[in-house]
């Protein structure tokens, strides 16, 4: 029996081929010290959480899988460095006094209840549109309803919201 027999058929696949796709990220991407990161990140995946189905093709499965954390990783990093330079480059004032930080606070209690109030499949769909950045038709396939019945949803959470926002946000001012 071989050492490499009692582990999930993609780790094994992983652990004989780690130089190969360590050396496919580098060189797609950035150093070697991202695509090692890259390759531990897709090992803790996979063993937390195999795929479902057998994989015909462990070697392409993992380097789409590695392709596809990079470029999430980068595009993750290019948003933080956005905002981080956005707001690092601009003067700042600090206006922030403690009634400013009571009423954001007094702000966002209000909006995350109307939003833990919205009905279960519209606080669903507004969270993954909304939060999780998931285009509709990806929503529709994960929750396995129709594009128009997501769009329903959110567009009732939106209404909902904008309906009970402004009544909520004066109502936590005024106390």
């Amino acid at each position: 029996m071989s050492p490499h027999s009692s582990r999930p058929p993609l780790i094994a696949v992983l652990t004989s081929h780690y130089d190969e796709l360590v050396d496919y990220l580098r060189r797609r991407f950035r150093g070697r010290d991202f695509a090692r990161d890259l390759v531990h990140d897709v090992c803790i995946q996979v063993l937390e959480k195999p795929p479902q189905e057998p994989v015909k093709l462990p070697l392409a499965f993992l380097r789409r899988t590695l392709s596809n954390r990079a470029i999430d990783r980068l595009r993750a990093e290019q948003v933080r460095h956005g905002y981080a330079s956005r707001y690092a480059l601009q003067p700042q004032e600090d206006d922030w006094d403690g009634a400013s930080a009571v009423d954001f606070d007094q702000a966002l209690t209000a909006l995350l209840a109307i939003i833990d109030a919205l009905p279960a499949r519209q606080r669903q769909v507004f969270l993954l549109h909304r939060i999780h950045d998931m285009a509709q038709k990806d929503i529709a396939a994960e929750l396995g309803i129709s594009a128009n019945m997501v769009t329903q949803h959110f567009n009732r959470a939106m209404r909902t919201i904008a309906q009970q926002w402004e009544p909520a946000r004066r109502a936590g001012t005024a106390q």
